[in-house]
C-alpha cells in the first residue's frame, strides 16, 4: 500500500500520540503514529501553504482572516460522511520519522515516512483544512499546547459545522 484513499484520524490517550489510520484503495490497512512534536512542524507548514493560497484571494477590502475563515467553514460544510477506517488484524503501524509536503496544481501531496517504509495521501483544498480542523480539536483533546493554531482554525463557526471524528 501507497497510495491512501481514506483515513481516521484520533487521539490515543495511553500513547499520546495520534493515531492515523489509513486505507488504500484496495482495501489494505496501516496505523501511522504522528507524536505532537511531529505535528508541531507538520500542522505550521500545512498552515503556511493555505495561508500563501488565501493570501492570493485577499483584496483590499475582505482581510486575509476572513478569506481563512470563509473557506474553512464551506470546507467543513462537507465533513464527516465517511465511515472510519478499521484496521485489519495483521496491519503494518509504525511511528512516523518524516513528512513530506509537495504542493502541486492546487493539490498537496504528502508522504510519511515509517520504518523504511512510506505511504502518501493526496489532499485537495477541503480536505486538507478538514484534516488541520480535526488535528486542531484532538490536539486540545489531548492538552497539547496550541499556539501554532491560527484563529480561523479554531473559528467556532467551524466547529459546529463539524460533528464527527472521521
Amino acid at each position: 500500500m501507497s497510495e491512501i484513499h481514506k483515513f481516521t484520524l484520533a487521539y490515543d490517550a495511553a500513547e499520546d500520540r495520534l493515531a492515523f489510520d489509513a486505507e488504500d484503495s484496495g482495501g489494505e490497512t496501516t496505523r501511522l503514529w504522528l507524536t505532537e512534536r511531529l505535528c508541531r512542524n507538520l500542522a505550521p507548514a500545512l498552515i503556511k501553504l493555505l495561508t500563501e493560497k488565501g493570501a492570493a484571494k485577499a483584496t483590499g477590502a475582505v482581510a486575509e482572516s476572513t478569506v481563512q475563515s470563509w473557506a474553512q467553514v464551506a470546507a467543513m460544510q462537507g465533513f464527516g460522511g465517511t465511515p472510519a477506517v478499521k484496521l485489519k488484524a495483521q496491519a503494518p503501524s509504525g511511528l512516523v520519522s518524516a513528512v513530506h509536503v509537495t504542493p502541486t496544481n492546487g493539490r498537496f501531496l504528502v508522504k510519511f515516512d515509517f520504518a523504511g517504509q512510506s505511504r502518501s495521501i493526496n489532499f485537495d483544498e477541503p480536505a486538507l483544512r478538514q484534516t488541520l480542523a480535526l488535528m486542531q480539536r484532538l490536539y486540545r483533546q489531548a492538552g497539547w499546547p496550541a499556539e501554532i493554531w491560527p484563529d480561523w482554525i479554531a473559528d467556532p463557526a467551524v466547529d459546529a459545522a463539524s460533528g464527527t471524528v472521521n
